[in-house]
């Protein structure tokens, strides 16, 4: 993890505790989502170059895509424990796809490794997710993250949540 997204972490830890994975935007942590695999975890394929900005003219298309394995048009949560990074032509594939419908159009060969990926970020099986409203994407940085670690934990004692989203 990069200094400046390690800082980050720690500073969302003070706000909201051990479930801090769940609101922290993926868009925040970049380097720490593209390094955690060296290539495409649906195919196996190259994953491409980590775009800089979203918005960047000069990329030309096969750059890696963020992929939320519970996608938000159906309900899933916009956090880096929702995200890894994919190459452009599986992120294409898998569109609104349910997780669960989307492994079983994977190869058999990479079914259960991406599986494995989904219930380690979330810490239950695919199947178990039910699908919700649609969810916002997050794109501005919270406001928290510019302040020194000290001063948030002079202003948040504990956490501002008592759970995951949708438990506060």
């Amino acid at each position: 993890m990069l200094a400046s997204e390690a800082s980050k972490a720690r500073k969302l830890e003070i706000l909201f505790g051990p479930w801090w994975r769940h609101y922290a935007v993926p868009y925040e942590f970049p380097a720490t989502l593209y390094s955690a695999q060296s290539s495409c975890p649906y195919c196996a394929g190259p994953l491409g170059p980590l775009p800089i900005l979203e918005q960047d003219d000069a990329a030309d298309g096969q750059s890696a895509h963020l992929d939320h394995m519970d996608p938000l048009s159906r309900g899933g949560e916009d956090s880096i424990r929702n995200a890894i990074y994919v190459c452009r032509k599986c992120n294409l594939a898998k569109g609104r796809r349910l997780f669960a419908d989307w492994l079983e159009r994977l190869a058999p060969d990479r079914r259960y490794l991406v599986r494995l990926l989904y219930t380690g970020k979330h810490g239950h099986e695919p199947e178990a997710f039910v699908p919700g409203r649609k969810q916002a994407r997050l794109s501005l940085p919270r406001l928290e993250l510019s302040l020194h670690e000290a001063v948030l934990r002079k202003m948040f004692a504990k956490p501002i949540v008592s759970g995951p989203p949708g438990r506060r």
